[in-house]
């Protein structure tokens, strides 16, 4: 299983609704560095990725199209 980039973000808060939309629709999601910018908010390098499985990147372009559209 590979974890694929889709967005990033410095707040993890960005995230947080695609994330829930895309779980909502049974996709497996995962943030990336999510605590580690909670502890070093103060360095502007570090960034929340927002990952889905490889295998459902198709799907989760397809769905972020449709909420793009809307």
């Amino acid at each position: 299983m590979k974890f694929i980039t889709i967005k990033k973000s410095h707040f993890e808060t960005d995230l947080l609704i695609l994330k829930g939309r895309l779980e909502s629709e049974g996709i497996v999601c995962f943030l990336k560095n999510q605590y580690t910018t909670q502890t070093m908010n103060y360095m502007p390098t570090f960034e929340v990725e927002l990952q889905v499985l490889e295998k459902d990147l198709e799907q989760v372009q397809n769905l972020i199209l449709e909420i793009e559209n809307n």
